[in-house]
């Protein structure tokens, strides 16, 4: 047991460093990510190796055409598994417990095969009225659509569908929103889909995945619960 845990505090101490070293850099040498504006004094990194996390929750609450369930977020072996029901438009969703601000923010996912569903990793205010939004949203039906958009005050500032290079749903891949007050960037496997220079958000927003069902979507109910995996969150840098 204490080797086990000699390794776990390893791997997690060189993965910060390395997630630092990396994002740091990528940010150093773009004008317009200014690197002094870090979501967190160092970066947070959640590899889900135990039954439960600190600083996230599962939520539940209606959405789209059913609900999502804490019931449906299970943690463990290294990852976060959302489910799809079975027999039902219910998905799953997990959050932060704090909202984080200009910074680096990504997470490494497998998605469902579920048409008429989406796989998001996005970050949300989470306040009565309007909110501001970054999302990166996948559809889960095979196209290898994304959809990156912003939102302020509750009110659509950007918006635009492109088609990934791989299949989301085949392996798991990093998918980064790297936010600051000049410029939303969105990157997959480190290569640059989208940048955003007006519309940008303002306010502090919790980290959030979800999995769901929306009513501007159509597809079958799944006669078996379907899996979206979380491999890795990383928050700062």
């Amino acid at each position: 047991m204490k080797s086990q845990l000699t390794h776990r505090a390893t791997r997690a101490a060189t993965a910060v460093a390395l997630a630092l070293a990396a994002a740091c850099s990528d940010m150093a040498t773009d004008p317009e990510l200014d690197p002094s504006l870090a979501a967190a004094p160092r970066p947070i990194v959640e590899e889900f190796d135990g039954t439960a996390f600190a600083g996230w929750t599962a939520d539940t609450h209606a959405l789209g055409r059913g609900s999502v369930r804490s019931t449906n977020v299970s943690l463990g072996g290294g990852s976060a598994a959302l489910a799809l029901s079975a027999e039902a438009y219910d998905g799953a969703e997990i959050l932060t417990t704090t909202r984080y601000g200009v910074g680096a923010y990504e997470a490494r996912m497998r998605t469902p095969v579920a048409p008429g569903s989406i796989a998001a990793f996005f970050l949300y205010q989470g306040v009565a009225g309007g909110n501001d939004e970054i999302d990166i949203e996948i559809f889960n039906d095979g196209t290898r659509r994304i959809m990156f958009t912003t939102w302020v005050g509750g009110r659509e500032t950007n918006n635009v569908i492109r088609t990934l290079p791989f299949d989301p749903a085949a392996g798991l891949h990093d998918y980064r929103i790297e936010w600051s007050n000049k410029l939303v960037r969105f990157r997959v496997d480190g290569v640059v889909m989208q940048d955003y220079k007006h519309g940008i958000p303002r306010q502090a927003m919790f980290v959030m995945a979800n999995t769901w069902w929306p009513t501007w979507l159509t597809g079958p109910l799944p006669t078996a619960p379907r899996t979206f995996q979380i491999d890795r969150i990383r928050i700062g840098g």
